[in-house]
């Protein structure tokens, strides 16, 4: 070594010394130090192993005794090998080994005046380019690549449904007859259609492309294993609906849910190293365990599964790919072997325990089924924004399922119990109220639709009661027949639209019952639905979809034969005057062509009760006219109960008027009766010359005394006969009808030129009340 130290000093100008024997494990060099003789090899392995980044190199001389002298030696040297790196070993443990050789030349030679120099070049070994670069990536990165493209379907499907819910097309599809449970499996078997396609498409991709996890391993595995990620996705999509009400905020958790994926695919599977050490003995199964519920976890684990096997290992040496042997059908069921896994533990040589890719199904299919249950569980459990919601343990309950073990209805036991939810004691209302009160409690009195004190609260305590509550409908009692149209007038927020709520199913009751067709809208809503039509009051229309398109679906809801849905297409189409755009997207018709769609659809089935709110608001006068009288003709044997501020409709389809106010009814009958009891009597028009129309004052005056004037304009005189002038109304026709009276100005002509006499508008009478 003083030969290699002397050496060194003559090339570099760098003096080495030689340092006294260390033979201590815990001895650490307070300086630079030069060759430091040590006990043995196992001393430079431990030493080096204790006290990292402290020894430069470690040589270990085992030279066997001649003769001949063999001088061998081994250098010990810390390397990290780089991918595409020309200079491997380094140029100074090249340096050290001449160093070395001349040391040994040196002192072989025993002439220390003549040194020994040995002359080197030095020329990088021939690097083959990197092979199959492209499979490499698709090999590490792949599982990001496909996570991506289901991704695209799981954020559409969020949007989609969640965009629904918010326009209340689930809710319009619902109270037309469809089973919700119908709905979620329509649109996972579409779904499914979308996630098959697009497997399809990326195996083709990857097949044409040649790469190695596409070539070597079996179609059906890779196909399968595609599908049951983008079903399981499918379904986590439809489970994170269920908690979301605004397509903003649903797309926004899509988007953090594919972040979160996004950095497992790259970070967690790109590698064997850190994707398999979930299965680590060192690390709890737990982890793991959780983690399966996470569908792109099972699918970042299989793909690592299946590049392990198909794509092979990367020789760092030469940067070539040594081909993997393949994936058959077999492998799902074969751990992955030893020589593919990671080792863990340094010399200790521990390796995961992976479980074999045939479980990564079997986790994908529990998803699948898994979210699909608590879409079904949650979305039946969770209060809509109008407060609908099931017992958590509904699923247990017959009535769910269909099955009802009940006696036969008993009509004053159901009386009973819906006249205890009486709120007031009434003792100021209407006669004609109290009047249709006491029918809707009589057992003996037959009708089709029977309300009893339905009343609507929105509490602004979740547990007690407040002053602040919202009392929107206030024990309404009311009763109808068939064939018969009910208008309900109110002023906004007046209690109409939510009645109408309430009986649609909705929006639950506070409290208080209703009987449609012996229905009860508490208990036995799914009935009501199927003999039910509802327009909202806000068109509720799928934008892509035509008139026609619009009809043929909820006539399929209502299980009209498909032979008859044609005919019912044209005929309903014509009815209203839609027949020209019957083929054209709804989102493209005004508000008035889709106020009388949404009116049709509510007809569609031929339901026994129909429910419209405000079903003519926006239309023009002559479609207006037509849609009424499409209602009225089709009211025959139905019941028509409908909400509006048009008192010409009211007046023109309403057999029974009722006028709400402040969630309580304020009058009840036909137009006539309320024109009559709370109108402001009738109205006289009068013609006559311009000169005689004081002498006519005084001749109605002295006919009927009560009569006000209410216009004078050159010779038309309007006056107004209130209630209490109503004995004299006969005797004053009477007069009006001789006409005896001659024209001061005019002594051939009559005094009275022209006459009318009507009664004060509902209009009038509702401004009143």
């Amino acid at each position: 070594m003083q030969a290699f130290a002397d050496n060194n000093f003559k090339r570099t100008g760098q003096k080495l010394n030689i340092e006294t024997l260390i033979n201590s494990l815990d001895f650490i060099p307070t300086s630079t130090l030069g060759i430091v003789p040590v006990p043995d090899a196992n001393f430079i392995y431990s030493y080096t192993l204790n006290h990292p980044n402290i020894t430069m190199f470690g040589i270990e001389f085992s030279t066997v005794q001649g003769p001949p002298v063999n001088y061998r030696y081994q250098i010990w040297f810390n390397s990290t090998l780089m991918a595409n790196q020309s200079d491997v070993f380094g140029e100074q443990l090249l340096a050290l080994q001449r160093g070395i050789d001349e040391a040994i030349v040196t002192f072989a030679s025993n002439d220390s005046q003549n040194p020994a120099t040995i002359d080197i070049k030095l020329k990088d070994w021939p690097i083959v380019p990197p092979s199959q670069l492209n499979d490499q990536i698709v090999s590490s990165f792949g599982a990001v690549f496909f996570f991506c493209a289901e991704m695209i379907i799981f954020i559409s499907v969020l949007n989609t449904i969640v965009t629904e819910k918010e326009q209340k097309l689930i809710d319009s599809l619902v109270m037309m007859g469809l089973k919700i449970e119908v709905y979620w499996l329509s649109y996972f078997i579409s779904n499914a259609w979308l996630v098959v396609i697009c497997s399809l498409i990326t195996c083709s991709f990857g097949y044409a492309f040649q790469f190695f996890v596409f070539k070597n391993a079996h179609f059906g595995v890779l196909f399968i294993t595609f599908i049951l990620f983008g079903l399981s996705m499918v379904s986590f999509a439809f489970f994170i609906t269920t908690f979301c009400r605004r397509a903003r905020v649903a797309v926004l958790v899509g988007i953090f849910i594919f972040i979160i994926g996004l950095i497992f695919q790259s970070f967690v599977f790109s590698n064997s190293v850190v994707g398999y050490i979930w299965w680590s003995p060192s690390v709890d199964k737990i982890g793991w365990i959780i983690l399966m519920f996470l569908p792109f976890f099972n699918f970042g684990k299989l793909y690592l599964d299946l590049s392990m096997l198909t794509a092979g290992k990367l020789d760092q040496l030469t940067q070539t790919v040594i081909p993997g042997p393949g994936f058959s059908w077999n492998d799902l069921y074969n751990p992955i072997p030893n020589t593919y896994l990671p080792v863990y533990g340094g010399i200790d040589n521990i390796r995961p325990t992976v479980p074999p890719p045939i479980q990564s199904w079997y986790f994908l299919l529990m998803n699948i089924g898994f979210y699909y249950i608590l879409t079904w569980y949650f979305d039946n459990i969770i209060p809509d924004e109008f407060g609908n919601y099931k017992n958590p343990f509904f699923f247990l309950t017959p009535g769910y399922y269909g099955i009802k073990f009940r006696r036969k209805f008993n009509l004053q036991s159901w009386l009973n119990l819906t006249q205890k939810a009486n709120r007031d004691n009434h003792t100021e209302e209407d006669e004609d109220i109290a009047r249709e009160r006491i029918l809707a409690f009589d057992p003996t009195y037959e009708c089709t639709v029977r309300i009893c004190n339905l009343s609507k609260v929105y509490r602004n305590s979740l547990f007690i009661k407040s002053i602040l509550d919202k009392v929107a409908v206030n024990d309404l009692c009311l009763t109808l027949k068939e064939g018969k149209c009910l208008a309900l007038l109110g002023q906004n927020g007046a209690g109409k639209s939510t009645s109408m709520n309430i009986l649609s199913g909705l929006t639950p009751a506070t409290s208080g019952d209703a009987l449609l067709y012996g229905y009860s809208v508490k208990n036995d809503m799914n009935q009501i639905r199927k003999i039910m039509g509802v327009c909202p009051q806000h068109d509720i229309l799928f934008n892509d979809l035509t008139a026609k398109e619009h009809i043929e679906l909820y006539a399929g809801i209502k299980n009209i034969p498909s032979i008859e849905i044609a005919k019912l297409v044209e005929e309903r189409l014509a009815a209203v005057r839609l027949t020209k755009v019957a083929n054209k997207p709804a989102g493209s018709y005004s508000g008035g062509m889709k106020r009388r769609l949404s009116m049709l659809i509510s007809t569609i089935g031929d339901p026994k009760i129909i429910f419209m709110d405000e079903p003519t608001t926006g239309m023009d006068p002559v479609n207006r006219r037509h849609v009424w009288s499409f209602i009225e003709n089709f009211k025959q044997d139905r019941i028509i109960i409908l909400t509006t501020h048009s008192m010409e409709e009211a007046d023109v389809l309403g057999d029974r008027i009722c006028v709400m106010a402040h969630g309580h009814l304020r009058a009840l009958g036909n137009s006539i009766r309320i024109k009559n009891k709370f109108g402001a009597g009738y109205r006289v028009s009068l013609v006559t010359h311009p000169n005689d129309s004081q002498r006519l004052k005084e001749l109605v005056e002295t006919q009927v005394p009560a009569a006000k004037l209410e216009d004078d304009s050159a010779g038309s005189l309007i006056y107004e006969l209130p209630l209490s002038a109503l004995p004299a109304l006969p005797s004053f026709i009477q007069w009006l009808e001789e006409n005896e009276e001659i024209s001061n100005s005019e002594p051939r002509k009559k005094l009275v030129k022209a006459w009318g006499v009507s009664q004060k508008s509902l209009e009038e009478a509702f401004l009143r009340l």
